[in-house]
């Protein structure tokens, strides 16, 4: 069964808070976890120090976005959510129902039993 956003969206916010970062997955560049709101994730690039703010409508667009096509890749939510799309790549990734792939980079839904 497809899981409705708000449960994807919970899980998302128990994984960030229970890390203090996260990790592209292709360059697996580091993101310190810096806050975890009901609305919103903030990560910090322990590379180049820059905040991005994660609002929970881009994990909710790329969300849909996997529900509909079954399968999704970076192109395919860009330029929507460029500049963050990496990053709500590697929480999806992280989902206990959701599968990825390096090369090339794709996400996608595990087939319920």
């Amino acid at each position: 069964m497809i899981q409705s956003f708000e449960k994807v969206w919970q899980d998302i916010l128990n994984i960030a808070r229970s890390r203090k970062e996260i990790k592209t997955l292709v360059r697996e560049k580091i993101n310190e976890i810096v806050d975890v709101f009901d609305v919103s994730i903030t990560v910090k690039s322990k590379e180049t120090r820059n905040k991005r703010i994660l609002p929970k409508k881009d994990f909710q667009y790329a969300w849909d976005r996997l529900r509909l096509k079954k399968i999704i890749g970076l192109q395919d939510i860009d330029p929507e959510l460029r500049g963050r799309k990496s990053i709500i790549f590697a929480f999806l990734a992280n989902l206990p129902y959701v599968n990825y792939e390096i090369k090339p980079l794709k996400i996608q839904l595990k087939e319920s039993p």
